[in-house]
């Protein structure tokens, strides 16, 4: 009971500033950028939240009670691709966003690369991100459902026992999420994730800690993790879903494997655009240093409790059957109903502050893009918040089929953020790096960088990278950007913007 108190309470607070939210919204601008007039702690904390979603408290626990310390990978490279976006990319796309008047990630590769009449450039960007959300999106379903099937299989309350299965328990999530973001637009959206960031980085810190305790020491986890497999604790360890246990490998095989594919996260970040939105919505770009240092100590913190979390619960709940649901598992087990029910919260947060995110970005494309910018719609001041609003509950349903059947959030992540990394990565970076990228480069580098992720599996036997890559992140993101470079030299380089305009190809 006290679980459930604790987790309804939580619930209640995320729509309540939902509710708070709406009274800010009344531009287009406020609903998708929150005015351009965010804090410091919001955009860092709100930039990384949105990053990491079920993943980090799903997937990657997950990862670490099946593959070990060999997640640490995991964190490395994800850790480049967030120095980088905060270093290189982030102060860059403040102050170019702003000067192109850009609302969107679309609207400011349509600023960037304009010169012709035929919007190219936009309607691509826009493809991408709908494609890439759809499956990112369900993802987020699948963690919202295993965690709330978890947590509330078989719960006493005062009116008999509940039980809430996958399904029920995903559609639950969904509709918190749909109504917050629907209601407060971007400030709700920032808001919630600020809160839910905390909560995350909390509970990856105190569970695992909490479990050495129970366990007796650092030396008593090596001893049990090793009884389990000897290899579980090396860096080099690759579980084996045939054999059932953990690989140790080394020299040269090894490395490329951790450049290929365990750091395949790291070059997808500049092309993700629910953390790009946020550097944008920055209110005074002086200040983007200090969120740059919160942001990343932030996500290297969560990341490495994650890791731990998951090798904890190798050792203290042995054998279990889905290895996704480590972390409400454990948490049951060592803490207090009501603790638990708010570190369970925080699991629920990480699915929450990406969906929001992305529903938001994805509702703004098609806003802002598409009706906006292609068909000349002319809505204005509240009338297009109400759009956008309509948008997103047609995204969420539409995400729902592919959640359904509850595939595994971190193989669904990796596909879904290929898809964004690959397709957008290369031309948002080199068009805040370079004027020598143009928009044919561009069109032909978004379309064989997607082209590649989304049919890999067909395309790896070919190449004999089956075995190597899960996907086609990297592969699609190294075509992109040849394609980027000598396309754009061969016809003739820049199609630099200097004005405000953003309506060309």
């Amino acid at each position: 009971m006290w679980i459930l108190s604790v987790f309804v309470i939580y619930l209640v607070v995320l729509a309540a500033i939902g509710v708070y939210c709406m009274r800010f919204n009344r531009t287009l601008e406020d609903f998708v950028l929150g005015g351009r007039r965010m804090g410091v702690w919001v955009t860092a904390i709100s930039a990384q939240a949105s990053d990491m979603s079920a993943w980090l408290l799903v997937g990657l626990p997950g990862a670490a009670y099946l593959g070990g310390l060999s997640a640490i990978w995991l964190l490395v490279g994800c850790s480049l691709g967030i120095i980088f976006n905060w270093v290189v990319i982030a102060p860059r796309l403040r102050r170019e966003s702003e000067r192109y008047g850009s609302l969107t990630i679309p609207d400011y590769l349509a600023s960037r690369y304009s010169g012709g009449r035929i919007p190219m450039v936009r309607i691509t960007a826009v493809a991408i991100i709908l494609l890439g959300y759809a499956t990112y999106i369900a993802s987020q379903f699948v963690g919202a459902g295993k965690v709330f099937e978890t947590t509330f299989s078989n719960v006493e309350t005062h009116w008999g026992m509940l039980s809430i299965s996958y399904h029920s328990g995903m559609l639950i999530g969904v509709g918190i999420i749909l109504l917050y973001t629907i209601m407060g637009g971007f400030m709700a959206v920032s808001w919630t994730d600020l809160a839910q960031g905390m909560l995350m980085v909390l509970t990856v810190v105190i569970l695992p800690l909490v479990g050495l305790v129970g366990l007796g020491g650092l030396a008593v986890l090596g001893d049990k993790l090793t009884a389990f497999d000897p290899d579980i604790l090396s860096v080099g360890g690759r579980f084996n879903k045939d054999l059932g246990a953990i690989i140790s490998t080394s020299g040269l095989g090894f490395w490329i494997g951790v450049l290929m594919k365990n750091m395949s996260y790291g070059p997808g970040y500049p092309g993700q655009p629910h953390i790009l939105v946020r550097f944008m919505a920055l209110k005074d770009p002086k200040k983007m240093r200090q969120a740059a240092v919160i942001g990343i100590v932030w996500s290297i913190l969560s990341m490495a409790g994650a890791i731990a979390v998951g090798l904890v619960g190798r050792a203290m709940l042995g054998y279990m059957p889905d290895e996704e649901r480590v972390m409400p598992a454990l948490a049951l087990k060592l803490m207090h109903p009501a603790i638990a029910g708010m570190m369970i919260a925080g699991a629920v947060a990480a699915m929450m502050s990406t969906v929001d995110s992305q529903l938001l970005v994805a509702a703004s494309a098609v806003e802002q893009d598409i009706y906006i910018r292609l068909f000349g719609g002319k809505a204005h001041g509240r009338s297009a918040v109400w759009i956008g609003r309509i948008t997103i509950l047609a995204l969420g349903a539409a995400a729902l089929p592919i959640a359904w059947t509850g595939p595994n959030v971190l193989d669904k992540v990796l596909d879904a953020w290929g898809i964004l990394g690959a397709g957008l990565g290369p031309v948002i970076t080199m068009g805040l790096l370079t004027k020598r990228a143009n928009r044919y480069g561009a069109i032909a580098g978004m379309i064989a960088g997607v082209s590649v992720v989304y049919f890999w599996k067909s395309i790896a036997p070919f190449v004999g990278l089956e075995n190597l890559l899960d996907n086609g992140a990297i592969p699609g993101f190294t075509l992109n950007l040849i394609l980027l470079w000598t396309v754009s030299l061969i016809t003739g380089g820049s199609n630099v913007n200097d004005g405000q305009d953003s309506s060309g190809m």
